[in-house]
């Protein structure tokens, strides 16, 4: 996957990029999309003729052009492939580099959710915008080569539109970049709120939560903009056809007879398509632009330089100083841990045992050394992470042919298994201990008593599958839409009859029914993806507001691509679903009219065939579309990685550079390798599917057009009946790529609804002067506990035993499954949960435990309030926290609240052994 040249600037824009990267398969590119544009002017140029001539059934090169549109699409989709996969590499080489301290992880995430994935999708919009002027350029000259003057006339009033197309593509350009931005803005809030905000929620200050929620609700407004300027794009496109004839009879030109005599008024239809294709690909091209300036942005920030430097090699090692603090980036556990394992895995086993990861972790070397591990070691208890990071510096060390220094009293893990770990390191010569840590961890108290055989792997909960949300699901949201758009369907299929000479419309009566129907359809699109969007944001909502510790990828895949998809393209989709409903039913109608009851035939022939073609795809649609979920997880692990081994210190690290480039490297390319396949196998299905609906629709219009030499209709009705289907067939391809791309994409709403899902919560119950918490499961189960008020309770237990989960999941930090019905509310007390990094939040200073008391004084009154404080006060040593006890123990008496404070260095009067909460009778990982 690596690129042979040295790194390049993405500042060049888009063109610049891939014609570096990707010459020919550029050129090839354009050709072949303006090949795509020319192919349906020359299936409509040869319709016309047959249509005129009502008698010639020579429609061989009618299949010819059908069939070479569906070869064009499948030589763009290899084009495609070609040209993104330079572009992921290009990608990788700009992960690979060291990044500043500059770049946070919520920009990186950003760029990765949102820049290359707009780059990427915009590689055939991008040109689009060559492809266009070039066709009609060619068109023109074919007009007025074929036409002669009428063909003039006719291209200048197509012409016409584009001051328009120019206008249109402005203010798109300008509404979708403040969409961009909102949207930028919005993952990088969501991102920080995943981390911090299953803990600030407990707090009054919801400052960070309305921030996000202001932001969201600009979004939908900008969105909503965007309809209008999409859809009156769109309906320009289908009411834009009689505008030509309008402006001709305005002019009076006596050319005006020769022109609507001729064939192009069916030509129109691409003519226009292209120049109103414009301002799509304008937007398209200047977001591309942007989002190649962000990655330059990154591209800036960084350097190739190794992650450590060179001299490093050469350097004396001598002592390693541990450092709890190591940057910990997403893999198996294997990964995380330094040097050739292959020569010292018997030592890498016997030291898991030593550390006690086994059995807590797994119940055998194996298991616990493929253990996936979140960025940072969030799914690790702070006891787990601890003996990580000892795990890995031992390696470090051994590595380099140095010395672990260890100054750190091993707070976070119990008397037993301190002295346990310290014990087995000590037996290691290249492992030393401070004498402050020797002594610090010698004065801790005595053994604990153990709590079960085994432990739980620290797996979250597993949630019920989400629901399905399916098509009538759509129905329910916007029924009325559906109703609203049948009125400019209608218009629109009868609108080809308003310009044959029997109808007798004048110009000006033309003109206001075009605006009619522009107006008619932009409000019912309008009304369609505002309330789908509304909805979807109340979503959104809900689940920000109560939202749990989770996976961290799938969390960010919800708050960036999930929310982005149901805004975007499910409420497009809805439109296009509604729209093709109604057109296909008035396409019924036209038919019935041009041919009878064999029309009606024909109509029922080609909805069989589109079911079946529906029911061949659907399935393989959504199977991609659940794979390219994966595919994203994968690409934002990488981005992870990336960004943790730019953060390694030179401490510790000293001679283990190629280790970590191997590292970050091989971590990168995976990522973005199943990434990479995963969505090009679904843009390939959704292309083969779109692609193949066009054919089918061509075949069914030649169809149409043989019948035509058959019987001998009104020249109105048949007239209607071609351009009925001519107008199903320029919008059948996207919506019946709508209608599976919905089914597939609809992963995204279930995603959203499992996001917002109610969540259970552990009821606390004051009954007198007792304080009783329900009994809940987590990864364990846990027994209902009993606490009497204005008390300070210690809660003890050996190192992993779940301290961090039990108190998380009475505070409701974490997902939980309750076992009774909760309590009513005026009798609950309100709980917190603090811990270090709690502290620090809402302080500003980690370690600020003077800070506690300030918080603690400020507390309401009248409420009683469920104090759960998780070692908060580990960073501070053994003297003073003897001090903090002191003051908890005054403010329990004092105010009357109830504290369960957990540090491994002490144990109160009032304990709490954890042993005796765990339910024996239920089974490990119950949930």
């Amino acid at each position: 996957m690596a690129a042979p040249s040295e790194g390049r600037s993405f500042a060049d824009g888009f063109f610049g990029l891939v014609f570096s990267v990707a010459p020919w398969a550029v050129g090839a590119y354009v050709l072949v999309s303006l090949l795509q544009y020319s192919v349906p002017l020359l299936f409509i140029y040869r319709l016309s003729t047959l249509v005129m001539a009502q008698g010639s059934a020579d429609v061989a090169l009618l299949l010819f052009l059908a069939i070479s549109g569906f070869l064009l699409v499948v030589s763009e989709l290899n084009l495609e492939r070609y040209i993104s996969l330079r572009l992921c590499r290009e990608f990788e080489r700009l992960l690979a580099r060291k990044m500043h301290l500059r770049v946070e992880v919520s920009v990186l995430e950003r760029v990765v959710s949102r820049d290359f994935s707009i780059i990427l999708d915009g590689i055939g919009a991008c040109v689009n915008l060559l492809a266009i002027p070039v066709f009609l350029l060619l068109s023109i000259l074919l007009a007025l080569l074929v036409f002669g003057p009428a063909g003039f006339w006719a291209v200048a009033v197509i012409g016409a539109f584009l001051p328009l197309s120019y206008l249109l593509a402005r203010l798109s350009d300008h509404n979708y970049k403040r969409i961009m931005d909102r949207v930028a803005q919005r993952i990088e809030q969501c991102s920080v709120w995943l981390r911090e905000g299953p803990w600030l929620k407990q707090f009054a200050d919801r400052t960070a939560l309305q921030s996000i929620e202001r932001t969201l609700a600009g979004e939908r407004f900008l969105r909503n903009v965007d309809t209008l300027l999409r859809g009156a794009d769109s309906y320009i496109i289908g009411f834009g056809r009689l505008i030509p004839f309008v402006l001709l009879g305005l002019l009076g030109t006596s050319e005006s007879a020769m022109v609507w005599d001729g064939a192009i008024f069916w030509l129109s239809i691409p003519l226009l398509a292209a120049v109103l294709a414009l301002p799509r690909s304008y937007v398209s091209y200047k977001a591309v632009g942007r989002s190649l300036k962000e990655l330059n942005g990154l591209y800036q920030n960084s350097s190739r330089h190794s992650l450590l430097p060179p001299a490093a090699a050469d350097k004396p090692c001598g002592l390693i100083a541990f450092d709890a603090d190591w940057p910990i980036w997403p893999g198996s556990l294997i990964e995380l841990i330094p040097g050739r394992l292959e020569s010292q895995r018997e030592d890498l086993h016997a030291l898991l045992g030593a550390l006690r990861l086994i059995p807590e972790l797994g119940q055998d070397p194996h298991q616990v050394l493929q253990l996936p591990v979140e960025l940072n070691g969030s799914n690790l208890s702070a006891g787990q992470r601890l003996r990580l990071q000892l795990l890995r510096g031992v390696f470090m060390a051994r590595a380099q042919d140095g010395t672990l220094s260890i100054d750190h009293d091993l707070s976070a893990l119990d008397a037993t298994a301190a002295l346990a770990v310290k014990d087995a390191l000590e037996r290691l010569p290249w492992v030393s201990f401070s004498p402050s840590a020797t002594r610090a961890i010698a004065l801790r108290e005595g053994p604990l008593a153990q709590v079960g055989e085994r432990m739980a792997s620290p797996v979250p909960a597993r949630d019920p599958p989400p629901a399905r949300f399916s098509l009538a699901d759509l129905f329910k949201y916007c029924g009325w839409g559906v109703l609203m758009l049948w009125v400019p369907a209608l218009m629109m299929s009868y609108a080809a009859n308003l310009t044959l000479p029997e109808a007798g419309y004048s110009p000006w009566q033309v003109l206001l029914y075009v605006v009619a129907g522009v107006g008619a359809g932009i409000t019912g699109g309008l009304f369609i993806e505002n309330l789908l969007r509304s909805r979807f944001s109340c979503l959104f909502t809900v689940g920000l507001r109560d939202i749990r510790v989770t996976g961290l990828a799938d969390a960010l895949q919800v708050v960036s691509r999930d929310i982005t998809t149901t805004f975007e393209r499910i409420a497009w989709y809805a439109h296009d679903i509604a729209w093709i409903i109604a057109l296909l039913l008035c396409n019924g109608v036209a038919l019935w009219m041009g041919f009878g009851l064999f029309g009606i035939a024909v109509a029922l022939l080609f909805s069989g065939l589109l079911a079946v073609l529906y029911r061949l795809s659907i399935n393989e649609l959504y199977r991609t579309r659940v794979e390219s979920v994966k595919g994203f997880d994968s690409l934002l692990r990488s981005a992870h990685v990336a960004f943790a081994i730019s953060r390694t210190a030179g401490v510790g690290f000293e001679r283990l550079g190629d280790w970590l480039a191997l590292t970050q490297r091989d971590a990168i390319a995976d990522g973005l390798q199943h990434f990479y396949t995963t969505r090009m196998r679904s843009v390939i299905a959704r292309t083969i599917t779109a692609a193949s609906c066009t054919l089918l629709s061509d075949l069914v219009i030649v169809l149409v057009a043989l019948m035509g030499s058959f019987y001998q209709t009104r020249e109105s009705a048949f007239v209607l009946a071609v351009t009925a289907l001519l107008l199903v067939r320029s919008d059948l391809a996207n919506v019946f790529l709508a209608i599976t791309g919905f089914k597939s994409q609809s992963v995204s709403v279930e995603r959203l609804q499992h996001f917002a899902r109610p969540k259970s919560s552990v009821a606390v119950v004051i009954a007198g002067q007792s304080l009783r918490i329900a009994p809940f499961i987590a990864q364990r189960g846990y027994r209902a506990l009993h606490l009497e008020l204005g008390r300070l309770y210690s809660l003890s237990g050996h190192s992993g035993s779940g301290k961090s989960e039990y108190l998380k999941g009475v505070a409701g930090i974490t997902d939980v499954v309750i076992e009774e019905p909760g309590a009513t509310p005026d009798l609950t007390s309100t709980r917190y949960y603090l811990d270090s990094n709690t502290l620090a939040l809402l302080s500003g200073a980690p370690g600020a435990s003077r800070w506690l008391d300030t918080w603690l004084s400020t507390l309401p009154k009248e409420r009683h309030h469920l104090l759960l404080l998780d070692e908060p006060f580990s960073a501070l040593p053994s003297e003073q926290l003897a001090e903090r006890v002191q003051a908890l123990h005054r403010f329990v008496e004092r105010s009357g609240n109830t504290l369960v404070l957990v540090d491994h260095r002490c144990r109160l009067e009032h304990d709490i052994e954890l042993g005796e909460l765990v339910s024996s009778d239920r089974p490990w990982n119950a949930v």
